[in-house]
């Protein structure tokens, strides 16, 4: 399928939702969209894409999606009407929304109605565009009467683009295309910021307070209706279609199979030359799961480290300590403070100190901003110093930048003007959508975002973890989290993000995210990244599944792990160059990591001077990969979300 940022296959069925995999195609006249639960995406206007998606969102006090469910969707003369309720234990609101689709125009309108009362971020219609309009004129019309004319942001935006917005118009390839918003007053953010493909215009200004008390009986209507006509064409009323038609729903077409086997599309690939670039370290966190690897089971031993967050005003922080020391083994700690002051972290960087437990580097985040504010930087350098005076393990490396998302480095980099070390920054690809398409356009967001983040590094080293699915913590909260109210030497409860709502996903232990994980890696490995740090070592956010056995995930990282220091080979695919690691200068997916089969790909040479090229299958159709360039011609075949690791040199694969 094509998917709302232009990925031409159908993505691996167990990285989707089932919102997503239930999805329904609806068309009338010129328009066509696919309805997936209560989001109406991907829609187009005359074969064109004009807009990613419209959907209705309710976020509560700590900027929590709640869920939308969708009772009812009825057939109209004109399009849809939608009938549901949001709530995650019974119902917060009741909502109905309608789809209007006429000769040029498209109109959604959303009524919600509050059936017990809570506190709200947001709720109301959002509207997403592509990425792929980086660089698009964009006229915006204000509610007062007048309009700016701006064009929507190359670089990352890291604060917002448009505000105070009534319409907005732009051109595309073909069509010209305009929205017009009513029920509140919209704004723009860039959420390439969290890995999203989209530029979104939201409702409520973040400038008004919130969280925002609703109670029962409260009413939200909104709209937007988005009109569309042929670049050049004079705009005119609106007439009515030449033939009245009921809009036509009909499932997504299924993957075609023939015969017992499926049949393999075949892919060229392509080794190239040496890279500018070399494979980071590959590091995991410390288990927050209850059980914190008890169980068996180990990280592939090219994993370099340990990562661990530790804030010292928790009563358990010597269990989490230990737990990230005995899961290390012989490997160094990562270790990542969360401070008030850099006094605080002297109880424990000298209990590493005096055990003798190899620390590579130390992070100092400052646990209400969440960044490396340049005072605590001094004073936790200062504690380093007179730790590790003398002593028989090396001095840590000082680390700085922000715990949370590219965001907040975005947003405050001028704070560490003066900081000339090492930069870390964390991704969340499902900070405000768990679907697995955006999962998987998140990897090319990923490129835009180390792009810019090593822009703004300006040669200072990138550290970039941890990578996880959902949100390890919460860093918008409304609401401040307990510190944990009494010391646990076996942590029977768990910590961290095993608390944390949407943290963990089923989709962890899913055979395809093997493949993403290809396709992050050669996204990020660029020039001026040092190490990547992914996921759990083990549990349910782990590498490690629960009967022992290495997650494709864990398999795949494993395999890169293995290259770490290695210098990377340009790999294409199918005529496209995947993760070159060059810069993103002007175009906003100038770097995809993704071939339009759906493969993702990297390759390094190891230190037996042999090519060795690690292939991900994305998509849910069967690939055939024939690769040409290192040695004599490879072919390898990749199942649905399947990855293999092929040694281009040799004999082996």
């Amino acid at each position: 399928m094509t998917s709302r940022s232009g990925t031409t296959f159908r993505v691996a069925s167990d990285l989707l939702l089932d919102r997503e995999r239930d999805a329904l195609a609806v068309g009338r006249g010129p328009w066509s969209a696919s309805l997936r639960g209560s989001e109406l995406d991907d829609i187009a206007f005359d074969g064109e894409f004009v807009l990613r998606s419209i959907r209705f969102v309710v976020r509560d006090q700590d900027w929590k999606t709640l869920p939308v469910i969708v009772d009812a969707v009825d057939h109209t003369t004109s399009g849809l009407q939608l009938r549901g309720r949001v709530g995650d234990d019974g119902e917060t609101v009741a909502w109905s929304l309608s789809v209007d689709l006429g000769a040029s125009t498209l109109r959604v309108a959303v009524r919600a109605e509050v059936t017990a009362a809570f506190r709200r971020a947001r709720i109301g219609l959002i509207v997403l565009q592509s990425p792929a309009l980086a660089g698009t004129e964009l006229v915006v019309g204000h509610p007062e009467g007048s309009t700016t004319t701006t064009r929507l942001p190359e670089h990352v935006a890291p604060h917002q683009p448009a505000i105070r917005i009534e319409s907005f118009a732009w051109t595309g390839d073909r069509i010209a295309t305009t929205a017009r918003f009513s029920g509140d007053v919209f704004e723009m953010e860039d959420q390439r910021n969290w890995t999203d493909a989209s530029f979104k215009t939201y409702s409520t200004p973040l400038s008004l307070p919130f969280p925002v008390a609703l109670a029962v009986g409260d009413v939200v209507e909104q709209s937007v209706e988005v009109s569309c006509a042929r670049a050049g064409a004079v705009e005119r009323a609106e007439a009515p279609l030449a033939t009245p038609l009921a809009v036509t729903v009909v499932p997504e077409p299924e993957v075609a199979v023939h015969g017992e086997d499926p049949v393999l599309e075949s892919v060229d690939g392509r080794i190239g030359a040496p890279l500018d670039s070399v494979v980071p370290t590959i590091s995991t966190s410390v288990s927050s799961d209850p059980d914190g690897g008890r169980a068996g089971g180990a990280v592939p031993d090219p994993i370099t480290g340990i990562l661990v967050e530790i804030d010292p005003t928790n009563p358990d922080w010597p269990a989490i300590l230990d737990r990230a020391v005995r899961q290390a083994g012989a490997r160094p700690l990562d270790l990542r403070l969360v401070l008030g002051t850099g006094e605080e972290a002297e109880p424990v960087l000298r209990r590493l100190h005096d055990a003798a437990v190899p620390v590579v580097r130390v992070g100092a985040f400052h646990r209400r901003t969440h960044l490396s504010e340049g005072a605590l930087l001094t004073a936790l350098g200062d504690v380093l110093r007179t730790l590790w005076a003398e002593g028989p393990t090396p001095h840590p490396e000082l680390v700085g930048g922000t715990r949370a998302h590219f965001t907040e480095l975005n947003r405050n980099h001028a704070r560490l003007e003066r900081w000339a070390g090492p930069v870390a920054f964390s991704i969340t690809p499902f900070m405000h959508d768990r679907g697995g398409h955006q999962l998987v356009e998140s990897l090319g967001m990923q490129a835009v975002v180390v792009a810019d983040a090593v822009r703004i590094a300006d040669g200072r080293p990138l550290h970039v973890g941890p990578v996880t699915l959902g949100a390890r913590y919460n860093a918008v909260a409304t609401t401040r989290a307990s510190a944990g109210d009494s010391r646990d030497a076996e942590l029977r409860a768990g910590f961290g993000a095993e608390h944390v709502p949407g943290a963990t996903d089923d989709r962890q232990s899913a055979e395809a995210l093997g493949a993403w994980v290809v396709g992050s890696v050669a996204a990020l490995a660029v020039p001026g990244v040092e190490s990547l740090s992914y996921f759990e070592a083990t549990g349910p956010r782990g590498l490690v599944a629960a009967d022992g056995t290495l997650t494709a995930a864990g398999r795949a990282l494993g395999w890169i792990a293995e290259l770490s220091g290695q210098q990377r080979v340009a790999v294409g695919i199918g005529g496209v160059s995947l993760g070159a690691g060059s810069p993103v200068a002007v175009s906003p997916v100038a770097v995809p990591p993704v071939s339009p089969a759906g493969v993702t790909a990297i390759a390094a040479v190891d230190g037996a001077g042999e090519t060795v090229v690690i292939l991900g299958n994305l998509g849910e159709s069967p690939v055939r990969v024939i690769l040409n360039g290192a040695s004599e011609p490879r072919v390898v075949d990749l199942g649905a979300g399947a990855v293999a690791r092929v040694v281009m040199a040799g004999s082996g694969s």
